[in-house]
């Protein structure tokens, strides 16, 4: 602040000439342009900073005044050299350090580059690090490091960093060679990294800043000099990960990559440490595997099992060894050729916590990107690994993304599993993952999903393959009451049920449609909310049902109608059920009955001894009056229904879609064409007469009038109209 003032009161004295006149001062202005009462202010500001007599202070307040002498000198940089020795003069090592910081700082205002007294106060630094660690000596006890060495060394980095930052900012090459010159790192330009050594601290930053050209071209020379300087300013395996970092910023380039490899690999080798190990081989294995380096690549993972062999792993070493693992599954992208790497399922073992589910989410990632997983290791190998995964789920927060995640690789993972013809062994695969499992409900639904398509797929005629689908049916029967939702267990009932009726298996199917019921009974679509979830879910199941129904023996003792006569009566309990909801199902059972009622029916089962209602009760009497003796129920329901919607426009498309439903399912008369007309009705007062379902509907009955269809008999149709009437 101090010097922005003093800088601002010259140079408003600096607008005005000597005889009084205004003048705009450009920002590139020259000395010589400068009045003599400016200059002789700024020379009175530069006494009084030189009079005082401390150092400390006599540095900084020039340095904050140092960019004003721009109005006295055409070449202000010539007094940094000066400064910099009078920072010489500090005695504290931390003081003087951030002092070289300010004063890199205060250089930069100046228009002029120089990079002189920056290379100065690079040395200085490192010569006071150096006489101050004498790091070749860990009993070391006096000097700036001694004591609290790491905490006064992270005191001392920033100012490091800095000025290393300002020598390389916009460095051209030419300029780099000198600066490491400069820094006594190089002889001549051609050879910048000689037989010299370096504070590991100063060599970080170096390696941070310096062009990546310099890199390429110098890695082995950089690598023998990362070698060379040992100290304990700084952990020189970060040294070594660093240049593997700057080199895999781009590997085509790298000169000599080869050698550059097998001087890594040398330096490891030395390496007790697991975390040194794996920080540096985290940095390079990418190199070895762009260059297809596998003996490198063999020696890397040779040396991770040796040294994870003994002792726990930390957080830290699991965080590399993660990373590389990682980087190895990015670029194999194919799980058998991953498996083929050496000690690859020996490390992954030792992988725990986070770092683990990490991984196998990766590798699972990967698996599911092929049609299908036939190899019998490959397929214990993921389930392995999807094991581990699903154990480290939290409980607690079983709807977390990464837990939903996990279940659905783990389903994508079990649907892609094909074991051929050997469908016992497919099946038992499948009784192992409902074991293993257990609190992934995606995951229990898949399993169902996969069991009922192993019992289609093994469809034959021998006794064996009947025996084997029985099996698989009851796969699917224990494991669908484990899944909490009531509407996914109805829905795969349902499609159990289907595979039952196709291997005419009427016993199962009886009593997976009364499972079915059971379930309907006990679905909620509020669950604690004002209004009903899946809606449309919902109906497509009850509607899939209804067509269910169609293919369905009907049972004497029980009735033939008792399957949908309980559907009807669980719908009418369920008090959350919305008028449009209802309606819809209503229409569905009707079209249904309708169906029922037709001298052949419209679909089969495709198993030859399963028989329809058509071969079983067509032209027994008891058979339509009980038909007919339900749909007028339904039919007085669906009316009753439409007239329960509260809101005016719904009501009207209720109206219109119980009315398409009626005239589908009946035979032209006089008592379903009054029951139409009054729906119709009802529709123009609530949409209008100008409404296009409207009009379409008026259409379609119209012609109902000319067509005669295969509905109910016109007599026992007129009947169950006047019943209704």
């Amino acid at each position: 602040m101090l010097g922005d003032m003093v800088w601002e009161r010259i140079r408003q004295k600096a607008e005005y000439t000597e005889d009084g006149t205004l003048v705009h001062l450009p920002d590139n202005f020259r000395a010589t342009e400068i009045c003599a009462e400016a200059k002789e202010t700024c020379y009175n500001w530069f006494f009084k900073v030189g009079s005082i007599r401390e150092l400390l202070p006599r540095i900084y307040l020039e340095l904050a005044i140092f960019h004003c002498w721009r109005f006295l000198l055409q070449k202000p940089a010539d007094n940094l050299p000066r400064l910099v020795m009078m920072a010489r003069g500090i005695a504290d090592p931390l003081v003087s350090f951030y002092c070289r910081l300010y004063l890199a700082h205060c250089a930069q205002k100046l228009p002029q580059r120089d990079l002189g007294h920056l290379i100065i106060s690079m040395n200085d630094m490192n010569t006071l690090l150096m006489n101050g660690a004498h790091v070749a000596s860990v009993e070391k006890t006096s000097g700036v490091l001694s004591g609290n060495r790491s905490s006064k060394l992270g005191l001392m980095e920033p100012a490091i960093e800095y000025v290393t930052k300002c020598l390389f900012r916009e460095s051209c090459e030419l300029q780099v060679g000198e600066i490491l010159m400069g820094l006594g790192l190089g002889r001549n330009q051609s050879e910048l990294f000689g037989n010299s050594s370096c504070i590991s601290l100063v060599l970080h930053h170096l390696l941070k800043e310096l062009p990546i050209e310099i890199i390429f071209s110098n890695a082995l020379d950089i690598l023998h000099l990362i070698e060379c300087s040992y100290d304990y300013s700084f952990d020189q395996c970060l040294n070594f990960k660093l240049l593997g970092l700057r080199l895999c910023e781009n590997i085509s380039q790298v000169n000599e990559v080869n050698l550059v490899m097998k001087k890594v690999i040398q330096v490891v080798s030395r390496f007790n440490s697991l975390d040194e190990y794996l920080n540096v081989v985290d940095a390079h294995i990418d190199i070895a595997l762009q260059k297809h380096m596998n003996s490198y690549l063999d020696s890397i993972l040779d040396g991770i099992l040796e040294r994870t062999s003994d002792g726990e792993i930390g957080e830290s070493e699991l965080s590399s060894l993660q990373s590389i693992l990682l980087k190895l599954l990015n670029h194999f992208d194919n799980l058998e050729n991953m498996l083929q790497l050496n000690h690859f399922n020996q490390i992954l073992s030792m992988m725990q916590g986070s770092s683990r589910t990490i991984i196998n989410l990766r590798i699972l990632s990967i698996a599911i990107r092929n049609t299908f997983v036939r190899d019998p290791t490959t397929i214990q190998f993921l389930f392995e690994v999807s094991r581990s995964l699903h154990d480290s789920i939290d409980l607690s927060n079983i709807k977390d993304k990464e837990n939903n995640r996990s279940a659905h690789l783990i389903s994508r993972f079990i649907h892609m599993v094909d074991y051929g013809s050997e469908g016992e062994r497919h099946l038992a695969f499948l009784v192992q993952c409902r074991g293993a499992f257990g609190s992934m409900s995606e995951v229990k639904e898949t399993i169902v999903h996969s069991s009922n398509l192993l019992a289609i797929k093994s469809r034959r005629n021998d006794i064996s393959c009947i025996i084997f689908v029985k099996s698989c049916i009851a796969c699917s029967e224990v494991t669908i009451p484990s899944i909490p939702s009531h509407l996914k267990q109805l829905n795969l009932y349902l499609e159990t049920a289907e595979v039952a009726l196709m291997a005419g298996l009427v016993s199962h199917l009886d009593g997976l449609v009364d499972s079915a019921l059971r379930c309907l009974n006990n679905i909620d679509l509020l669950e604690g909310s004002r209004m009903p979830k899946d809606i449309d879910g919902f109906q497509s199941i009850l509607c899939k049902f209804c067509s269910l129904i169609v293919m369905i023996p009907g049972d004497i003792e029980r009735g033939v109608t008792s399957i949908p006569r309980n559907m009807f009566s669980i719908l009418s309990s369920l008090s959350w059920m919305l008028p449009s909801m209802k309606v819809k199902v209503l229409c569905a059972l009707i079209l249904t009955f309708a169906a029922l009622s037709q001298k052949n029916l419209l679909y089969h089962s495709i198993h030859d001894e399963v028989m329809g209602n058509d071969s079983l009760f067509y032209g027994d009497q008891q058979y339509m009056r009980e038909l007919l003796s339900f749909s007028a129920v339904i039919l007085q329901s669906l009316i009753d229904t439409v007239l329960q919607e509260p809101i005016q426009a719904a009501s009207g498309n209720l109206a219109l879609d119980a009315c398409n439903a009626i005239a589908s399912s009946f035979e032209a008369c006089e008592g379903a064409s009054d029951i139409c007309s009054k729906l119709v009705e009802t529709a123009k007062l609530s949409l209008g007469s100008d409404n296009k379902y409207l009009q379409s509907t008026i259409k379609f009955l119209n012609s109902r009038e000319l067509v005669q269809g295969e509905g109910l008999k016109k007599q026992e149709n007129n009947l169950l109209c006047e019943s209704v009437m």
